[in-house]
């Protein structure tokens, strides 16, 4: 995701047996017109006669990538369930926070769904929809498998495709890598491109008041702004609610907004950031830290999960780490 600019889109060739939609056409990022695809190694434009590079499958739409961002986030959800059913699918409610979850619930199967800032993607949705990869790093779209298409792009700027030519578009922990400021560009983009009753699923993380952590931004603000905005990119840190004010002020209709993480009880991530405070939690945090890599990973999660669904709905949506939100156009 951009250090200034998260926002990219890669296109990938290569078609599902089960898609059941055409492959949609790119647009110029200069002039929208359509791209002339016919040869294998690059596209260009009959509009204003730019051309574009195509390597590994990835449409290069930006003439040069951001340092920041370049091959940091490859990771892949490799789960993929052996059928819908309920007792094969419900793993998908503990990865992301429930993300996977959120968007097969969201968005029907065979869906044409774009997804932004998508590092090495979601297996799972290269299966079920006909799916757009879009991310500033060509490095990680070479890697995304899966996925039709893969589009390197600045989604501020243009994303690619056509108007209502999309079902969805989906983020996990990318629109937090967005400055406030560009933020209403990329959701007209999502406006434009998604067809009527369209809608976006985005999983980010927010500026919390969560007790834990505000305690330890109150001992240490500059440690606090280091470990969880800068070295992290977040430069889109924003409240809850100024996030879902964008969103309706971008004209989407905000169907369900779940805050995450309200309590102590945070991902191992957090706890490696809180880790590095002095203060009587450090041992704590220490021993948290390194939940990721213990046996007790998968029951903590499914601990973190339930919290999530029962108790945090309870409490000051000011208080969640995360949240997703799920609008409609």
């Amino acid at each position: 995701m951009p250090r200034g600019l998260l926002l990219t889109v890669v296109v990938v060739c290569c078609v599902p047996e089960t898609s059941k939609h055409m492959a949609v056409s790119l647009i110029c990022p200069t002039c929208r017109a359509t791209l002339d695809e016919s040869l294998r190694d690059r596209c260009s434009c009959p509009g204003c006669g730019r051309g574009y590079g195509i390597e590994d499958g990835v449409v290069r739409l930006l003439e040069r990538t951001d340092e920041f961002y370049e091959g940091v986030y490859q990771n892949q959800v490799h789960f993929v369930p052996r059928s819908e059913n309920l007792w094969h699918v419900w793993p998908l409610w503990l990865i992301h926070s429930g993300y996977p979850w959120a968007v097969r619930s969201h968005v029907p199967r065979g869906s044409t769904v774009v997804e932004l800032g998508c590092a090495g993607g979601v297996r799972y949705f290269g299966q079920r929809y006909s799916m757009i990869g879009c991310d500033i790093s060509y490095a990680s779209l070479k890697e995304l498998v899966g996925y039709e298409r893969r589009v390197q792009s600045d989604a501020s700027k243009c994303i690619p495709l056509p108007d209502g030519s999309v079902d969805a578009v989906v983020s996990a922990y990318f629109w937090e890598h967005i400055p406030p400021a560009v933020k209403p560009a990329i959701l007209q983009e999502c406006r434009r491109i998604l067809r009527p009753g369209g809608k976006i699923v985005f999983l980010y993380d927010v500026e919390t008041d969560n007790p834990l952590i505000r305690k330890y931004k109150e001992r240490s603000l500059s440690l606090y702004e280091k470990l969880f905005i800068e070295g992290d990119g977040h430069v889109g840190y924003e409240r809850p609610r100024d996030n879902i004010v964008a969103f309706e002020a971008a004209g989407f209709r905000v169907i369900d907004h779940r805050g995450k993480e309200k309590t102590f009880l945070q991902s191992p991530a957090a706890y490696i950031k809180l880790a590095q405070f002095d203060g009587p939690g450090k041992r704590v945090f220490e021993a948290a830290k390194n939940l990721g890599k213990s046996p007790w990973f998968y029951p903590y999660t499914a601990l973190i999960r339930a919290v999530d669904e029962l108790v945090c709905p309870l409490l000051d949506d000011e208080w969640a780490r995360i949240d997703m939100v799920v609008c409609q156009k």
